[in-house]
């Protein structure tokens, strides 16, 4: 079977590595360490769901069904750099175009997120805030 699907904006490489690139600028201002390893988690919805799923899998993503429309969520630990960006953003639309599918986008944790201030502890300080 060959598939024929013009390339959409989501399919967009290029794009795609561009907006990949904002977000680990932002991750990097939060204080990430690009080489550290990361849950990170793909979405394609539409296409031969099958035969991409087996491609992933064969690659080594866990792959399970979306919960609406057809489509799949992959995902595996990666280091999350501006490389892993070049190439993945591109892999993922060629493989999204080849299924006749839409990559809509990745996302990732942040490893070091910042802690959260300590709550108060008396009533005065819940109302007022702390004094000094």
């Amino acid at each position: 079977m060959h598939w024929t699907l013009a390339v959409t904006e989501q399919n967009d490489g290029d794009k795609q590595v561009r907006l990949a690139h904002e977000v680990l600028a932002v991750f990097t201002g939060k204080g990430e360490v690009l080489t550290d390893e990361r849950h990170v988690i793909h979405y394609f919805y539409g296409g031969d769901v099958l035969g991409l799923r087996d491609v992933l899998e064969k690659q080594g993503f866990a792959v399970r069904p979306t919960t609406t429309t057809p489509g799949l969520i992959a995902d595996r630990n990666e280091v999350t750099d501006p490389a892993w960006a070049d190439t993945s953003m591109h892999m993922m639309c060629s493989l999204a175009d080849e299924f006749g599918a839409e990559y809509d986008g990745w996302e990732a944790s942040m490893v070091r997120q910042a802690a959260a201030p300590p709550k108060p502890t008396s009533w005065t300080q819940k109302l007022f805030g702390k004094r000094k």
